[in-house]
């Protein structure tokens, strides 16, 4: 090969990247000899170096995003006529028994405190500056808040933080947290995709959970810190975090995808039994706090 048909074929083979035809390709460098150029693709077909252009489908972040919520949705849906906490607590006719008003809100401290073992992989999420940011401030907004409310509500009914301390949660608390904490680890986007959906129910609930309290006309002590957390919840409703973080993932290949999808199946079964233990512990339990020292 001399100097000008090693240019010519640097060239070809540079312009082989799939956005041209091979009859493109040789009108373009060997209309006159097509022998010549049939011999140079049959080599580079032997040689296992040329693949066929296959139709590429681009899945953004957000839009993987909205497909995992649509199923996430769904499934939730398919599942609440079940949950007799989640059905109870939505109706505006139904009481719910006391000591699974309290229940409630100590299976909800155990969370928050477990909060950092999920959130803390997420604050060093190593992809994006920008993630590390939302995520930052969202954990400097609310944990704290959250903590110091549900802790001053359950002070009004005599629980201290000591006692909670001296408390295991149930199961299905723990299988939630850690479930989170793995994703959070090994599956960081997947963990990063629950997040909007998470805050959402919690701000829902806080709110179904607050008009509870007041039906069954619960002492002003635990129930103003409980309406001053479902109001705080209120504020930020037009926000999602998870769509906020996921516009800045340019592109989720399909594999990944299709595995988000399978484990959003289990993401919400296990939800689903977080709230149907408060309502199967707490609605039969003869003592509030589940102590470690009484073991």
């Amino acid at each position: 090969v001399n100097s000008q048909s090693g240019k010519i074929l640097k060239k070809f083979i540079s312009l082989m990247d799939g956005t041209k035809s091979l009859t493109e390709l040789q009108q373009m460098f060997s209309a006159n000899n097509s022998e010549l150029f049939n011999t140079i693709v049959r080599h580079l077909d032997e040689h296992n170096l040329l693949d066929d252009v296959a139709q590429v489908r681009v899945n953004s972040g957000i839009d993987t995003l909205l497909e995992l919520e649509d199923l996430t949705t769904e499934l939730l849906n398919q599942q609440v006529d079940e949950n007799l906490f989640l059905k109870s607590i939505k109706s505006e006719t139904s009481q719910l028994p006391i000591n699974v008003i309290y229940g409630f809100l100590i299976e909800h401290y155990h969370f928050i405190t477990q909060q950092c073992c999920f959130d803390s992989p997420g604050l060093s999420f190593q992809s994006s500056t920008k993630v590390r940011q939302l995520l930052n401030e969202r954990y400097t907004q609310e944990y704290r808040q959250d903590q110091e409310l549900v802790m001053a509500a359950l002070n009004a009914i005599g629980i201290s933080r000591e006692q909670l301390a001296d408390t295991m949660p149930l199961p299905e608390t723990m299988g939630m947290c850690n479930a989170l904490t793995y994703w959070a680890n090994f599956e960081p986007l997947f963990f990063l995709s629950t997040l909007g959906f998470l805050a959402g129910q919690t701000r829902k609930n806080f709110e179904f959970y607050s008009k509870a309290c007041e039906r069954v006309e619960l002492d002003s002590g635990f129930i103003n810190p409980i309406r001053q957390l479902a109001n705080s919840k209120l504020k930020l409703e037009p926000e999602n975090l998870s769509r906020r973080i996921f516009q800045e993932i340019p592109h989720i290949d399909r594999q990944t995808k299709q595995r988000f999808r399978g484990q959003t199946y289990l993401f919400v079964e296990i939800y689903n039994n977080f709230y149907t233990a408060i309502w199967n512990h707490y609605s039969s339990a003869s003592h509030l706090l589940r102590r470690v020292s009484a073991i």
